[in-house]
């Protein structure tokens, strides 16, 4: 009975983590159906670790890749950057490099970033891609990691 009541709420936890970037082109990378799982960092964190940043969700993902595979992924960031609220978006060489992206809010007045960066190392590119959700504002994520290079 115990095990059934764990895997139902590890399930329940699965399924909310998924839906946290619902509707964006990133999600499919999220739920590793771009990048092989077997190759991706991740990292999930949600609750009172996140209050101190105003943020509610931080799920991030690291990989190293071919140009084919990191053209797959910058392409999807660039979609979800289309209609944002605000971005700040960097490119060397024709591949984006960095974005900050403001996504639009949720229903519940919760806010929603995208953070991406990518770098070519002898030909295989290392990429980050971070999914933030909470209360927190641009200047808030800007004042935080600026605190944190100190």
């Amino acid at each position: 009975m115990m095990k059934r009541l764990l895997t139902i709420l590890a399930a329940m936890l699965l399924c909310a983590a998924a839906s946290a970037q619902e509707g964006l082109y990133v999600e499919d990378l999220f739920e590793g159906k771009v990048i092989s799982q077997k190759i991706m960092k991740r990292t999930f964190i949600s609750g009172a670790q996140l209050r101190p940043y105003k943020l509610d969700t931080y799920k991030s993902l690291t990989f190293t890749v071919d140009e084919g595979a990191m053209h797959e992924v910058e392409v999807r960031v660039i979609r979800d950057a289309y209609d944002a609220l605000d971005k700040q978006m960097d490119y060397d060489g024709g591949h984006l490099t960095y974005a900050l992206v403001c996504l639009e809010p949720l229903p519940n007045g919760l806010n929603r970033f995208l953070c991406y960066q990518a770098k070519e190392i002898k030909g295989l590119w290392d990429v980050t891609v971070v999914y933030l959700r909470g209360r927190a504002s641009v200047e808030d994520l800007n004042l935080m990691f600026n605190k944190k290079e100190r």
